[in-house]
Order: C-alpha cells, then sequence, then structure tokens
C-alpha cells in the first residue's frame, strides 16, 4: 500500500454507511458543479459566507480521491471505508447532501465493521473528539494501516462482535427516544425551558463545575446568559456562558448573537445548548465568533453518558430508566 493516500476523519450521517456513502453538509451547494475546492470556497463567499478554517475541511473533503481512507466515528468506534471516487449530492439527509462514494470493510453478513475507541490510541482517540467536520488523520497513518491490512486479509476483526452490534443498537434506540420526548415535550421537566436548564446545570455540576441559572432580563440589549458555570484547580479556571434553547425545529442564529453581544470582564467560553438543529450556516457563524454549538444528538450524548449519576428527580422527569437486558446471540 502506497503511503501517498490520505486519511481523513470524515462526521457522515451513520445512515449513510449502509449504502457505502459518505457525506459531508453544505446542502445549499452542489460540490460537483465545481471544479474545484477554490471554486466552491469563491462561491460560498460571494454570497456573504465567511470560511475561515472551514476551506480546509471543503478542500479536503472535495479531493478525496480513489483509494483514499475515510473514518467514520460512530458510538464509542469508528468504521473504516476506501473511497470509490464517485461524488454526487442528494439532499434529504442533513450534513450528507455533499457524497463520495466510499467501499466500506464489512463482516460476512454485509455489516459495516465497528473498531472499538478503546482499541484505538490514546493519540487518535483524543483527535476524534475534535468536533471539525473534516480533519486530516494522516499522523495516525501508521496506526490506522494495521487495521486496514488486518480488514482486507481476513476480512473480519476479532473485538468486533455480535453481542456489541445488539448492546450499540439498543443504545442508539434508546438516545433516539429521549431526544424525540425532550424535543416534542414529552417529559415532565418544568415549563418555559426551565427544566431543561435544571438538566443542563446539574450536567455541568457532574462535570466539577459550579453553576448557577441567571435570573431572566438582567442583561442589556440582545445579551442574555442562561447559566454561568466555573471551574477551579490548582493549575487552571474555566468560566462559561450558556445559552439553553428548548427547540422543535431548527435553532437559529439567535442565541449566538445573544453570547456574541455580552460585554465580558473576563474570558468566558460560550455554549448554545439546544434540543433542536442548527445549520451550517449558523454554526459557521458561531464557530467565527468563537461560539461552541451542542444540538439534539450531541446533548442526548451527555445526557447518557452521565445518566447513571443524575438525580432521582430528573431521571423521573425525563421518563427514562436503564434496566439490565438479556442479549441473545
Amino acid at each position: 500500500m502506497s503511503n501517498n493516500r490520505n486519511i481523513t476523519l470524515v462526521r457522515s450521517p451513520a445512515s449513510l454507511i449502509a449504502d457505502d456513502i459518505a457525506g459531508y453538509g453544505w446542502g445549499t451547494v452542489n460540490f460537483s458543479d465545481f471544479n474545484s475546492a477554490s471554486d466552491i470556497c469563491a462561491h460560498l463567499t460571494a454570497n456573504g459566507i465567511s470560511l475561515k478554517r472551514q476551506k480546509n475541511q471543503i478542500k479536503r473533503f472535495f479531493e478525496l480521491k480513489k483509494n483514499d481512507l475515510v473514518i467514520i466515528p460512530v458510538y464509542k468506534a469508528i468504521i473504516i471505508g476506501k473511497v470509490e471516487g464517485k461524488k454526487s449530492y442528494v439532499l434529504g439527509i442533513k450534513n450528507g447532501e455533499n457524497r463520495v462514494h466510499v467501499k466500506y470493510y464489512k463482516d460476512k453478513d454485509g455489516s459495516a465493521i465497528k473498531i472499538p475507541r478503546s482499541k484505538l490510541s490514546q493519540g487518535l482517540e483524543s483527535r476524534l473528539k475534535l468536533r471539525m467536520s473534516i480533519a486530516s488523520l494522516n499522523d495516525f497513518y501508521d496506526e490506522i494501516i494495521v487495521y486496514v491490512k488486518q480488514l482486507e486479509e481476513s476480512k473480519t476483526v476479532c473485538f468486533d462482535s455480535i453481542f456489541q452490534q445488539k448492546k450499540e443498537s439498543l443504545i442508539e434506540s434508546f438516545k433516539q427516544s429521549l431526544l424525540s420526548s425532550l424535543v416534542n415535550g414529552q417529559t415532565t421537566l418544568e415549563s418555559g425551558g426551565y427544566g431543561l436548564e435544571l438538566l443542563v446545570k446539574e450536567l455541568l455540576q457532574l462535570e466539577g463545575y459550579t453553576a448557577h441559572i441567571e435570573a431572566k432580563n438582567q442583561s442589556a440589549g440582545i445579551s442574555d446568559v442562561d447559566i454561568t458555570a466555573t471551574r477551579n484547580d490548582p493549575v487552571s479556571s474555566n468560566r462559561v456562558f450558556v445559552q439553553v434553547k428548548h427547540h422543535k425545529g431548527n435553532t437559529s442564529d439567535w442565541a449566538v448573537r445573544q453570547l456574541i453581544d455580552i460585554d465580558e470582564d473576563e474570558h468566558h467560553d460560550k455554549w448554545v445548548i439546544t434540543t433542536g438543529r442548527v445549520d451550517d450556516t449558523t454554526r459557521n457563524f458561531a464557530f467565527e465568533n468563537g461560539i461552541n454549538i451542542m444540538a439534539g444528538e450531541d446533548l442526548v450524548d451527555w445526557i447518557f453518558i452521565r445518566f447513571d449519576e443524575l438525580s432521582a428527580p430528573l431521571k423521573e422527569q425525563l421518563g427514562a430508566v436503564l434496566l439490565p437486558q438479556m442479549l441473545t446471540q
């Protein structure tokens, strides 16, 4: 295998894997209509979109070529695929409109083989935590290519099992049901968004923060903060401002603008946390202004990770419980 092939992290919707596709966003632009990534970026800039670091991500995705490798992060695992090269554009799956055809490594039953993150080096596992949609993993070529050789020679990996697949399927089902309940108001959290603020406050406290829900209408102009949180240790101090939105559909850039407008004496990390969806334009605007976004699925991931530690009243309000289950082979 030649080491001139690129290895690229692509945060593609998991639903595209079964069709041997890796997808990227920018649903308003068909990458296939352009001759180069530079042309795409020029088009977006001409339409008033400031790209900054997004230029590199667009370039990496657009320039994926035959036999390059893509790494798709899924829950607690990665899936590896070899680029076939054909590009396409299809609406209907958010963040997967621009597509490249990929041959994923699959088991004898046709299911994509998952490599647990726990099997990866600490460096690679940490890199996967970057929130960039597209990123180079060429620094980990030697490590990843070992897995590729095993997959191409044996078509299987010993740590991928039916038991693990069934477990992950149940977890995913639980998280989807929880997100649906949050979005559609089917929990007994306090109304008006206050119950969601209490939930986020408790999650922050479980992460070691001292968190407070701020009084409403205390800020000048459009600036607004729902939760302030601080965490201190002997060598660092972290301060956070959070806007919490209980939305059923899209969350607009209004929450981002509320955080941008804050007049702060000291630096704070700023987060918009929402049950809704956030489109690429709003995410780019937030990124350009140093605002972090945690939308629906990411919020539910956080709740799931800390679920066992949540207080009993909050679990009851969420209407959720984790019980031991038998997974038959």
